[in-house]
């Protein structure tokens, strides 16, 4: 159907062209090339992506993997409105056999790269892109084009990332009959499967060990909280004092995905640094919430 290139991908080398910056105004994280200037097609959808109370940090992974693309269709000779399902094909192919770029070599952690923590039973990263690594990027670039064909119908594009089986051509959905429920989209047709994680746990005597180590109530309480409810690091270390139900111990937090506030549980480590909080100063009126982590008891 497409007139395909043969490639060795694995003798393309990206090219170090490009930027993930700071954005001005509404969009807080912008794509520029060489000159500093936005990358107008990257620059529109980041704007929409804003728009629909995207948070930041989605923002800027979105622009990373965006980048990437673009790097990949400059080594490629490709432009991005030219882009066919070959070009995704081997930039996915490329992405398992890559070595992720460094700034720097690795010191100290050279030794446990792709390891796992013996007692923490987690693996540390590797020097290759993970299958979520590259399941993330098709799931951009994806996004990305399906704006530009669906919500900017700008010309005679097709979308690279295409999905598998019967979902390969034709917009999904496209002719679903009303009375019958929407079905599931299909998988991406490139995408790698991801390895079944068994659940991992501590020992007891090392989480004893491990909590007896900690010398603030503050510690002990993000530690506890963490281990109690299961929340998000970034989302227990935004705990702020007036997040904390005392009487019923709980605490508020703020999902990362949706944004939304949640209660969630807290343990009884959490409690005892009720009275901390209660005998810290009192803050200006106009000064916002501190967060609770910093408030939470004096050294023992």
């Amino acid at each position: 159907m497409f007139n395909e290139a043969e490639r060795d991908v694995t003798t393309i080398r990206l090219p170090l062209w490009g930027r993930v910056v700071p954005g001005r105004g509404a969009v807080p994280w912008w794509v520029v090339d060489e000159e500093m200037v936005p990358i107008e097609p990257i620059r529109r959808f980041l704007a929409d992506f804003a728009a629909r109370d995207t948070s930041a940090a989605s923002l800027r992974s979105y622009a990373y993997d965006l980048l990437r693309w673009w790097r990949w269709l400059r080594a490629v000779e490709v432009q991005w409105d030219r882009a066919t399902p070959a070009e995704a094909r081997d930039l996915v192919l490329w992405l398992k056999h890559a070595t992720k770029p460094r700034r720097h070599p690795r010191t100290t952690s050279a030794e446990t790269a792709g390891s796992v923590n013996p007692v923490t039973r987690k693996r540390y990263l590797g020097d290759r892109y993970e299958p979520r690594t590259i399941r993330h990027s098709n799931a951009v670039v994806r996004s990305f084009y399906e704006f530009w064909i669906e919500d900017q119908a700008a010309g005679p594009l097709i979308n690279p990332v295409q999905l598998a089986g019967r979902h390969r051509t034709g917009r999904p959905h496209a002719h679903h009959n009303p009375l019958e429920p929407f079905r599931a989209d299909g998988k991406i047709r490139y995408n790698p499967k991801l390895p079944k994680q068994r659940p991992r746990e501590i020992p007891s005597e090392q989480w004893c060990d491990l909590f007896g180590k900690l010398h603030t109530n503050r510690d002990r309480a993000i530690l506890a909280t963490a281990v109690s409810n299961g929340a998000r690091a970034a989302e227990i270390l935004g705990i702020r004092s007036v997040d904390v139900d005392w009487g019923d111990q709980l605490v508020r937090v703020t999902r990362k995905g949706s944004g939304a506030q949640q209660w969630l549980p807290a343990s009884a480590a959490t409690a005892r640094g009720r009275s901390d909080l209660r005998n810290r100063p009192t803050l200006a009126p106009a000064a916002p919430p501190r967060p609770a982590r910093r408030n939470v008891g004096a050294r023992r």
